[in-house]
């Protein structure tokens, strides 16, 4: 009896995790490409490619200074682009790999230091987080899912031990992470106070202590700052702190105007259950373990968690993705809580968040598939360079068209013009544009088709063949 209730959870935790890696890869070439970091992302790392340059990340030809991150922004995608080709699935396929690694980490982690039942909380769990798995991570060309990544690795390994090379090692994943996202990395500071503190209160603290972690996290940023330097000097970095650091933190930029409580407004409106099953968790600890609940790894999580809530609401400049962090920690928190301490019931709470999980994932693989690409990435890809030899845009065309353009049409930078076509171009025409190329004397190739921006705003698209000039 013993084995088949063993195996019975073995199958669970599998068969979720069957279904995760799933949902992931599931209808992922048919999702147009998000006019956001997917695009800018996957632009600069194919300008990258082109110019054979990996240091400097470009938009339209010249070094972006708008899009202030760091080169492992860049590079993944780059890899799986050359690994791979261009396509939707190379442009998304490191943030797939990232997120397949997180969740069988953690569960990893989980079932070594507490048991299966933390494992499968987790996942389950993971399941209900819908915003990350179809918005902006964990299917998307951006690096969330390796930023994430990266941070949940750090807080694992500050709750593990509190030691030189635990404390080492997570600030080595902390400088990772910075490389990726720049100064959203910084958010653990707490956690790391708090490693130390228990450090010395247990008589471990000494110059070694302070050294190591400063050298692994420093050393690769300023390897990185050395090699950019020999390009641009100190310009980008400066750029990075006014704008990126000091612009956003204090200024609501981009039209991007949230109030104090965004980011609880956020766990609430779309992450409720999570939400409710981390409030229950904390009683149902505290009831098993009175006021010992709090033990060592659970309040370098907590600390996360506030650290993460704290700063980034404390910031003017507020987006949904970053609190994608403490979403996970969350997740993670909740499910040692409950996990750790099991009886009967807690059993039959485990397999009811199971089905629930279930049926998230089934309502997820419904709004996926019912998505598909605009037609002109088809018809791009019917009249892709070299069959045309220049494309002629309107003067303003948004990011995912532009990487459309790149991926499907196979226009580099240098093959996008403006203004009135030679021989043998294409005409990508955006209907009662003002700012369209001229297409006198040009022919349509395609019907016009109706791109949805949104709700209220709509595209018709068509191309235009002007081979006879």
């Amino acid at each position: 009896m013993l084995i088949i209730i063993k195996n019975f959870w073995n199958i669970l935790l599998i068969a979720l995790m069957g279904l995760f890696i799933f949902i992931l890869f599931f209808h992922i070439n048919q999702i147009p490409f998000a006019s956001s970091d997917e695009s800018r992302h996957g632009v600069s790392a194919l300008e990258m490619i082109y110019n054979h340059n990996y240091i400097i990340n470009s938009w339209a030809g010249q070094p972006d200074m708008w899009n202030l991150k760091p080169i492992l922004s860049f590079l993944p995608t780059c890899l799986m682009i050359l690994l791979f080709g261009k396509s939707i699935l190379a442009i998304r396929l490191f943030s797939l790999l990232c997120a397949i690694f997180l969740c069988n980490l953690v569960c990893y982690y989980t079932i070594k230091k507490y048991n299966i039942y933390t494992a499968i909380l987790f996942i389950s769990l993971l399941f209900t987080t819908s915003l990350l798995i179809r918005n902006h991570a964990f299917r998307s060309g951006d690096i969330d899912s390796f930023f994430i990544l990266c941070q949940i690795i750090a807080t694992l390994s500050l709750a593990t031990k509190y030691d030189h090379f635990h404390i080492t090692l997570a600030a080595f994943f902390s400088s990772l992470a910075f490389l990726a996202k720049s100064w959203h990395a910084l958010f653990l500071g707490l956690p790391f106070l708090i490693s130390y503190g228990y450090l010395i209160k247990s008589h471990r603290f000494n110059i070694k202590a302070i050294l190591y972690p400063v050298i692994c996290f420093s050393l690769p940023i300023l390897i990185w700052l050395g090699i950019r330097y020999q390009y641009d000097g100190f310009a980008f970095i400066k750029e990075m702190v006014r704008y990126d650091l000091i612009k956003r933190s204090s200024h609501m930029i981009e039209n991007h105007i949230h109030g104090w409580n965004y980011f609880i407004k956020i766990l609430f409106n779309n992450f409720g259950l999570i939400f409710l099953t981390f409030i229950f968790s904390i009683f149902y600890s505290y009831k098993y373990r009175k006021k010992h609940f709090l033990t060592y790894d659970i309040i370098i999580y907590l600390s996360a968690i506030l650290s993460s809530l704290l700063i980034y609401s404390m910031a003017k400049t507020k987006l949904y993705h970053y609190g994608y962090t403490h979403i996970i920690l969350i997740c993670l928190v909740t499910s040692i809580l409950i996990g750790r301490d099991i009886n009967k019931y807690t059993r039959y709470f485990i397999i009811i968040l199971s089905f629930i999980a279930v049926i998230f994932a089934f309502t997820n693989l419904h709004k996926i598939s019912s998505i598909h690409l605009p037609d002109y990435y088809y018809q791009l890809q019917k009249n892709a360079y070299p069959k045309y030899n220049t494309l002629y845009v309107p003067q303003h065309i948004e990011q995912n068209e532009r990487l459309a353009i790149m991926v499907f049409g196979n226009f580099n930078y240098d093959k996008i013009k403006y203004g009135k076509p030679i021989s043998k171009a294409l005409v990508f025409y955006r209907d009662q544009g003002n700012d369209n190329s001229d297409i006198n004397r040009c022919h349509p190739i395609t019907e016009k088709v109706t791109e949805l921006k949104n709700k209220h705003d709509q595209n018709e698209i068509s191309l235009f063949s002007c081979k006879n000039l």
